[in-house]
């Protein structure tokens, strides 16, 4: 068992990896903004109505009582509208449409969002392969205790695949909760 844990744990550590050390090549100039690529909830205040870049309802909604900045908005500390320019990735972005000091934990929040779901897809994939295998393992055992019991063995990576992928579907939520974003 311990042997199936290790090897779901280096498969996470196997992709994350890479992510962490393209982080610490140096950049062409420091972000001080980023367009989001997912809806997040956040607790922020809503931004005064002469703020806008855009109609808020494209940018900022609140639903269910939580506030949302809306995905393919360009968040930034500095002064929204449409003549305002950030960097972010290297890049100039002309037009920030929420301004807010809080801006980094709405950046770090969405990294983390992509990330996750980048794993998940991943390991949710994996699961759906790894069961079509056992099955078909399963269906040509026939009745053979040897490929049973392997088939048997291999439902746990299946299990492990699926626990993996909904833990990073909660990764976001504990993070938020934790840091308050």
């Amino acid at each position: 068992m311990v042997k199936k844990i290790l090897i779901a744990l280096g498969t996470i550590i196997f992709i994350a990896l890479p992510s962490i050390a393209s982080a610490q090549f140096p950049k062409a100039r420091m972000s001080d903004c980023c367009k989001t690529k997912h809806d997040i909830d956040v607790s922020i205040t809503i931004p005064a109505a002469n703020e806008w870049n855009v109609a808020p309802q494209d940018c900022f909604q609140v639903v269910a009582g939580q506030n949302r900045i809306m995905e393919n908005c360009v968040v930034s500390e500095k002064t929204a509208g449409a003549l305002s320019t950030c960097w972010s990735k290297g890049l100039q972005i002309t037009g920030v449409n929420i301004s807010t000091p809080d801006w980094g934990g709405v950046c770090t929040m969405d990294t983390i969002y992509t990330v996750t779901d980048f794993i998940f897809w991943i390991f949710l994939g994996f699961s759906v392969i790894m069961g079509v295998y056992v099955g078909i393992v399963f269906m040509t055992a026939g009745g053979n205790p040897g490929k049973i019991e392997k088939a048997r063995g291999m439902i746990v990576y299946l299990i492990v695949g699926i626990v993996v992928a909904i833990a990073m579907k909660l990764i976001p939520s504990l993070t938020r909760a934790i840091v308050g974003v």
